[in-house]
């Protein structure tokens, strides 16, 4: 696959914090003109274009996209990463002035199929598909009225072969958080894992565990599922093992500030004692003290690759031209806090 340009490479050229690259290329308030300007240049001479002009001669053709959430939605610890990719995917459409309808792969009430409902109804131009299982039903019915859509954020698994699928490489993130910690000096692992089967969180474990191992060093694995109260009550439980590690990485922010709340009630002392590193990049992990390293799942270029994909099929299939479909996986970042 070729080299993609990430938020993080215009970052380090222009010399500016990733989330002001986000900010320019969103066209946010919150940044200076001359910032802006200076951003978008170095971006659109890397090839990173989000080229409003070329945009609108095929959005003015689109009217609406719809947005499929998963059923846990409204799940903090499920909102607290689909929320902010919301946002960003939100930001994308209203700035090519699409407008968007936003539902569930089922009705909770009728129990139907929203997606069919949608398109029968020609309710939608295309779709951003943010389930991690589709249904082989929807999937056979978009293909079958050869509905534009995109999978974005979930590794595509069995199901989703063949289709257009824009991920991040969560094994990559698992890697990251073991190099890092490797390079602070740590030896004495452990790993609050996901005690339900979800390919992502699977492949984040995947990339610690062998690059911790390739190392020649072990990881002590324990599961629970993903919320602050489930890891606080594990940690807390078995604070006294905990103490024999200088290492832990939680499978996602919310696991790890829960393990951190029990360290810091049992007066271990972070980063010296335990380094703790989450998954997500969340404004949750920014406020804690100590403030949470975490794996920013790059959700601004998912969000703009992803109307890329959709707007480039929608296009192809107005002309009669045949949709190449692409998986195209996103690199994640560590972003170094206080708390390693």
């Amino acid at each position: 696959m070729h080299h993609q340009v990430t938020i993080k490479d215009i970052a380090e050229i222009a010399g500016v914090s990733f989330s002001t690259v986000s900010r320019c290329l969103n066209d946010s308030e919150l940044v200076a003109d001359k910032t802006k300007q200076r951003v978008n240049k170095i971006a659109s001479d890397l090839g990173f274009e989000f080229n409003a002009g070329a945009r609108s001669m095929i959005t003015s053709r689109v009217g609406t996209v719809g947005i499929i959430l998963p059923e846990q939605y409204t799940e903090i610890n499920v909102n607290v990463y689909h929320g902010m990719l919301m946002n960003q995917l939100r930001s994308s459409l209203e700035k090519a002035d699409v407008d968007l309808i936003v539902s569930y792969e089922t009705n909770h009430y009728s129990g139907q199929n929203n997606i069919v409902r949608l398109v029968t109804r020609n309710k939608v131009d295309g779709l951003i598909i943010l389930v991690e299982n589709l249904t082989a039903a929807s999937l056979e019915f978009l293909n079958g009225k050869s509905v534009p859509f995109v999978c974005i954020h979930y590794p595509p698994g069995e199901t989703l072969k063949g289709q257009d699928v824009i991920y991040t490489d969560h094994e990559a993130g698992g890697k990251l958080v073991a190099e890092h910690l490797l390079e602070q000096g740590r030896t004495r692992f452990a790993m609050l894992a996901m005690d339900e089967e979800h390919l992502e969180f699977r492949l984040r474990e995947k990339g610690f565990c062998e690059t911790i191992e390739k190392a020649g060093y072990q990881v002590t694995m324990f599961y629970c599922n993903s919320t602050f109260e489930s890891a606080r009550a594990l940690v807390a439980g078995m604070i006294d093992e905990i103490r024999g590690f200088d290492a832990l990485f939680g499978s996602n922010d919310l696991m790890a500030l829960g393990a951190m709340r029990s360290m810091k009630d049992a007066g271990i002392s972070l980063p010296e004692d335990i380094a703790v590193v989450g998954y997500d990049d969340s404004e949750f992990g920014r406020y804690n003290n100590p403030s949470l390293t975490s794996i920013h799942q790059p959700r601004e270029e998912l969000a703009h690759f992803s109307c890329d994909r959709l707007f480039n099929q929608m296009e192809k299939q107005k002309n009669g031209e045949d949709i190449l479909k692409k998986r195209i996986s996103i690199q994640p970042v560590l972003i170094q806090r206080e708390s390693s």
